[in-house]
């Protein structure tokens, strides 16, 4: 653009009778931007016209570019700046578009078509800022005040004009081609007024709620692919430092790949068919999958289209706009706050992954979660996770929602999709958080009740801190050969911190059982998070809600499980008593007439409730947990080994 001059957007709809048409264009902006209500519509506007335009040149030039969007969080400057390197603007594209229902998108595989999105981010706020430039054209522009003309009753604000600007930025600087645009937050009727709202400070913070509330949590239901755009995400803090996180990958995040021991429907569905046609028990061929935290399945468009109460016209619907659809039922709402604490490490309570229906539109979700319409079992609702997705069926103006049908026809959809997944809920952990009570004999229980006055009344502390340093030695300088150097070796872990969910509070020199502890886990509870490498005897991190200290229990020491076993069949003890087994190796005689899970195997690692434990062992009515202590060294010492002998040891049975 050779000429610089201020212009005005809306002088580009005709020069007859100006005054007149601009007062009806500035109804027509107040209802544009009522339809937008949310606090992420900002970021979710910038990013979709973003990656259409990039999209647009990766049609043109094919894989000749890198795609790339960058995200620019200024809580110094209270400023969101999305850059692109698509193709930018024309010139005449450039001086109209920023006006009421004029698009130059033309529609298919494009995010939006009704030319309001850009309409909502000039006239919404009091400051944005655009650059452009491609091989024909380059300019930036910068306008002011554009919520406060809209709000004015009074006629006194100017009318906001597309002022000419020379500040440099270095994101746009970075590209060869492509558009800004850089809104300042702040003023009445805005949404957010602050960015501190979403008391996100770091990339890895903003990265996640870029993922799940905007179009960069790109939405591919058949094949879960992700986006080929990537993207950086800058922030800088208020003190003016910027940290980064480059390169990241444009793809929803799914609840089943957040939250550990996720288990697929169809895969646990096959297996229990496999099961009945070799005719195995089928609850026994999924029994690793017991304890999970959640059960998730993709439903493609053949399945929606064969839901029962589906009437002809919903069918329909179903058909012409490829619905297709997800969802992920999991056994406590508690999960999904660990997951927003622990993963997203967003504001206490801000949960951005919860329960409800998501509606998306072309690999974009649309507004915000809406409640599941359920008539019995209400509290499913808010455990259930349901994505559906419309191909072409353009939303209501803005941000606001679908036609009344297609919002009618998700909520049967998600409905179904509870029913689905709760029916197998079975498979899931218990909601109560408390640990399964195991009958006791009355001849123990007042040993029992007197250890633990005893170690209430009677604690055992070391105070100075000089002692327990860590040496990364065990002072047992041989494989044990008997129960006691069994003994004292599991000792020394749990003085070591080797096995940390454990606190011993009394051996018996009278009792028929060996000692009462605790399971326990107390502050930091980093030290009991699951870690492949550093710390695999941990639990997973949704388990781990707050600290805790479960109620006395029995534990047995041998040398061999083997003698542990001919105890229980001589009826020396009785296994309904016996809480934690500990023991330098397995033996032979379990295989009789128990089933052992393996801990070890980290396919398995949902089922371990405390630190430290390696193995469950079954019976038909009784579970025992155990520490074998020779399995545990050879995790320690050999992982690789140790998984290829626990799967081939302990593994699936079909």
């Amino acid at each position: 653009m050779n000429e610089r001059f201020a212009w005005d957007p809306l002088e580009t709809i005709t020069n007859s009778d100006q005054e007149m048409l601009i007062a009806a264009k500035k109804r027509e902006i107040k209802n544009i931007l009522k339809s937008y209500v949310g606090k992420y519509d900002s970021f979710a506007e910038l990013i979709q016209n973003a990656m259409d335009s990039i999209e647009k040149r990766i049609s043109i030039e094919g894989n000749n570019f890198k795609p790339k969007i960058l995200v620019h969080i200024d809580l110094k400057n209270n400023s969101l700046e999305v850059v692109d390197n698509g193709v930018g603007f024309e010139e005449e594209q450039f001086r109209s578009f920023l006006a009421p229902s004029i698009s130059f998108k033309d529609g298919g595989g494009t995010r939006g078509n009704k030319g309001v999105g850009v309409t909502y981010v000039a006239y919404g706020f009091n400051d944005l800022t655009i650059r452009t430039k491609n091989d024909n054209f380059h300019d930036g522009r910068q306008i002011k005040n554009g919520r406060l003309w809209v709000d004015d009753r009074n006629a006194q604000q100017i009318r906001p004009k597309a002022i000419p600007i020379s500040s440099k930025s270095q994101w746009f600087s970075s590209i060869d081609k492509g558009a800004s645009f850089k809104i300042i937050f702040g003023g009445d009727n805005t949404r957010p007024k602050k960015l501190f709202w979403y008391n996100a400070t770091t990339p890895h913070q903003w990265k996640y709620l870029l993922l799940t509330k905007t179009p960069l949590g790109y939405l591919n239901l058949l094949d879960q692919s992700e986006s080929e755009i990537k993207f950086d995400v800058h922030v800088t803090d208020i003190n003016g430092q910027t940290s980064s996180e480059l390169d990241c990958s444009a793809k929803y995040k799914f609840p089943h790949n957040e939250i550990a021991a996720s288990q697929e429907l169809n895969a646990i569905v096959k297996l229990q068919k496999k099961a009945i046609d070799n005719g195995k028990d089928p609850n026994l061929a999924i029994k690793k999958y017991t304890r999970s935290n959640g059960i998730y399945d993709f439903f493609p468009n053949e399945s929606i289209k064969s839901i029962r109460n589906l009437d002809d016209e919903e069918r329909e619907l179903a058909e012409l706009y490829n619905v297709v659809a997800y969802g992920y039922f999991t056994y406590s709402t508690e999960v999904w706050d660990q997951l927003n604490d622990k993963k997203a490490k967003l504001r206490k309570g801000l949960r951005i992954i919860k329960g409800g229906l998501q509606l998306a539109n072309n690999n974009m979700i649309q507004g915000e979660l809406i409640t599941i319409p359920l008539t019995k079992s209400i509290g499913h609702q808010n455990q259930t996770h349901v994505i559906v997705h419309f191909t072409d069926a353009d939303p209501d103006l803005g941000r606001k929602g679908f036609q009344p049908e297609l919002k009618s026809l998700a909520e049967k959809i998600s409905v179904m999709i509870v029913g689905k997944l709760s029916a197998q809920r079975k498979i899931l952990k218990s909601d109560s958080g408390a640990q399964v009570d195991i009958e006791k004999d009355i001849k123990f229980h007042d040993w029992m009740k007197d250890q633990e006055r005893h170690a209430q009344e009677h604690p055992l502390k070391l105070e100075n801190d000089n002692f327990f340093l860590p040496t990364k030695k065990i002072s047992i300088g041989a494989i044990p050969r008997s129960e006691q150097d069994a003994i004292a070796l599991f000792n020394q872990l749990l003085a070591g911190g080797v096995i940390r969910g454990i606190r011993l509070l009394a051996t018996s020199q009278v009792s028929q059982y060996d000692g009462v502890f605790q399971f326990c886990a107390e502050e930091p509870l980093d030290n009991h998070v699951f870690n492949q490498i550093s710390n695999p005897l941990g639990i997973l991190t949704e388990q781990l809600i707050k600290p805790y200290i479960a109620p006395p229990k029995v534990v047995e020491y041998k040398f061999s499980l083997d003698g542990l076993i001919r105890e229980f069949e001589s009826g020396v003890k009785n296994e309904k008593d016996i809480d934690l087994a500990v023991f330098w190796e397995m033996g032979e005689e379990y295989k009789r007439d128990y089933g052992v899970t393996s801990l070890l195997d980290f396919d398995n690692i949902q089922h371990r409730q405390h630190h430290g434990l390696t193995h469950l062992l079954d019976s038909s009515n009784t579970q025992i947990k155990v520490i074998c202590l020779a399995e545990l060294f050879e995790l320690l010492n050999s992982p690789v080994e140790s998984q290829k002998h626990q799967k081939l040891t302990y593994g699936d049975v079909f």
